[in-house]
């Protein structure tokens, strides 16, 4: 013989379709991790308000889809519809255990529930899950005195640890029971008793009593800020049925993206590496752990799930730069999305590097991320990737670097000709065609790495463009510069074509002094060599006066 909060309220026939199971799993293991958060910290901080708002986001969802919520309570477990949702020991704190022993059998949230109705509902709860010597009441008496409105229940008409079979004499109503009220749960004129006074002599605080309240902030302080985790993580390594599994991944997932919000990496750090933990203990015994688990990171690497990090990146704290490394590096290479868009920011060097770190390793383990970001028109994200790329090294490194030595930005293509030059002087003949480059600062470049040592590649590359006039549109002090590098990179095989030039042979005298002219002295004069002096002394000697005078200033 029972007695409830709402006679109307009876279980379904029909078992539920599969989605519903999962959407009740989600929000039971959801309920799990915002009772653990209450019973750990006080009620207005904020790992308490972000689970309280997610588990009210859980449930205001499976209400809205499903209808009204009804958990059926046994010793060890919870059931919806006939299915079991959750399963623990049948022990002192559990949640089952806990309303089954104050004789709750079965709870159920309907639709309008407020999250302050949520918050009392939790209070009553952990309130009551140690049983003291001295209990001043129960659940039962609490959900009565509270009146929860959206929060419908039966009661047993026996207590715990009376066998179910022994009819028991209905209690006689007299002024010192409540059992008549307890079995009226909605009193339509039921009103409130006024509280009594409160005099300042009753709120005064013994000596005795501040130590003692001291004691319990420094336990609270120093306690562990992840311990609410643990039992979300060693609930990963007893179930052993793949759903499940799955719904307590996504509770985590959302824990995690949270964490994120709230810059509490420490949490962050403990669900990945514990993840990563539960992977190298069950993939031998349970193999389908590995892929479940691999989901889980390629979800919490994408772009919607690290968004939060874009609200909080100007609030990140030096010392908590080493702490987001650990992150990052834990995730799948599918974070380079995000990431990217973080480091064309404007940030503190430390921060800026340890992108360019992060986003460097993970793109070793799978290219394809970084090469879809190279996509992005961002000028200020691309003169910030260019290092990435050079850092990386490789054939693959260097096909990119290709492309970029096209880039509109002028920045971008010195640093990719910087870094390709960096690999080799196989790449010289991939960066020549920058000599004719729109900017300066470009073609100044070019020759000052062609004329850093002598190179038969450097000097083929000089002479065909010089001989062939390919600098048709380029200034004077351009030319000049090339014949300069020329005579920095080359050998005796130059000297032909600069002693034509020099002399202009097979023209008519000119008596003007040409850039290519004073190129050709110039360059004679870098060579250094006993032919080269040759040529500079019989120009010393020429009967052109425009020769003559340019010997002079060399």
């Amino acid at each position: 013989m029972t007695d409830s909060h709402d006679i109307n309220s009876q279980p379904l026939n029909n078992g539920p379709t599969e989605e519903e199971l999962q959407a009740a799993k989600k929000v039971v293991a959801s309920l799990q991790l915002v009772r653990k958060n209450y019973s750990l910290y006080p009620e207005g901080h904020t790992v308490c308000s972000n689970s309280l708002e997610q588990f009210h986001s859980q449930l205001k969802k499976y209400l809205t889809n499903f209808g009204n919520l009804r958990l059926d309570i046994e010793r060890d477990q919870l059931l919806s519809q006939g299915e079991t949702i959750l399963s623990e020991p049948p022990e002192e704190g559990t949640l089952a255990f806990t309303l089954f022993r104050d004789g709750i059998r079965w709870l159920e949230f309907t639709e309008g529930i407020k999250a302050d109705e949520i918050k009392e509902f939790l209070r009553i709860i952990n309130k009551y899950s140690i049983l003291s010597d001295e209990p001043e009441g129960d659940i039962v008496t609490a959900f009565w005195e509270n009146r929860l409105p959206h929060i419908k229940y039966e009661v047993s008409d026996f207590f715990w640890g009376v066998e179910q079979d022994v009819e028991l004499a209905p209690p006689q109503e007299t002024e010192n029971t409540v059992s008549a009220l307890l079995r009226e749960s909605k009193l339509a004129d039921w009103k409130p008793l006024a509280d009594p006074p409160i005099l300042k002599e009753d709120i005064l605080v013994a000596p005795e009593e501040a130590i003692t309240i001291q004691e319990m902030v420094c336990i609270e302080e120093d306690g562990d800020p992840t311990a609410y985790l643990d039992a979300l993580l060693d609930s990963l390594l007893q179930h052993r049925e793949q759903e499940n599994f799955k719904v307590i991944l996504e509770v985590l997932e959302e824990e995690f993206v949270n964490s994120l919000a709230r810059r509490d990496f420490d949490i962050s750090i403990k669900i990945l590496q514990s993840l990563k933990y539960v992977v190298s203990s069950c993939t031998d015994e349970i193999p389908w752990t590995g892929p479940v688990i691999e989901d889980f990171f390629l979800t919490v690497s994408s772009s919607p799930s690290l968004n939060p990090l874009q609200d909080v990146w100007p609030e990140i704290e030096p010392d908590q730069i080493e702490k987001l490394r650990q992150i990052i590096l834990l995730l799948q290479p599918e974070a380079v999305h995000t990431l990217g868009t973080l480091l064309s920011k404007n940030q503190p060097v430390k921060m800026r590097q340890m992108l360019v770190e992060v986003i460097s390793s993970l793109s070793v383990r799978d290219f394809r991320p970084l090469e879809a970001l190279l996509k992005n028109p961002d000028e200020k994200l691309m003169e910030k990737l260019v290092h990435v790329i050079i850092n990386l090294g490789g054939e693959r490194s260097s096909r990119i670097l290709m492309k970029l030595i096209r880039h509109k930005s002028t920045y971008v293509r010195q640093e990719a000709v910087k870094g390709l030059l960096q690999k080799g002087p196989d790449h010289i003949k991939d960066v020549f065609s920058l000599i004719n480059d729109r900017d300066e600062s470009i073609r100044r470049l070019i020759l000052k790495q062609l004329g850093q040592s002598r190179s038969p590649v450097a000097e083929s590359l000089l002479l065909d463009y010089l001989e062939q006039g390919k600098y048709t549109n380029a200034d004077s002090e351009h030319i000049v510069a090339c014949f300069t590098t020329l005579g920095q990179c080359g050998s005796s095989s130059s000297i032909p074509f600069l002693k034509n030039t020099l002399f202009n042979m097979g023209r008519m005298p000119s008596f003007s002094v040409s850039p290519q002219r004073k190129g050709a002295a110039v360059a004679l004069s870098k060579l250094a060599s006993k032919e080269a002096q040759q040529v500079l002394e019989e120009a010393r000697r020429s009967l052109n006066p425009v020769v003559r005078r340019l010997l002079k200033d060399i």
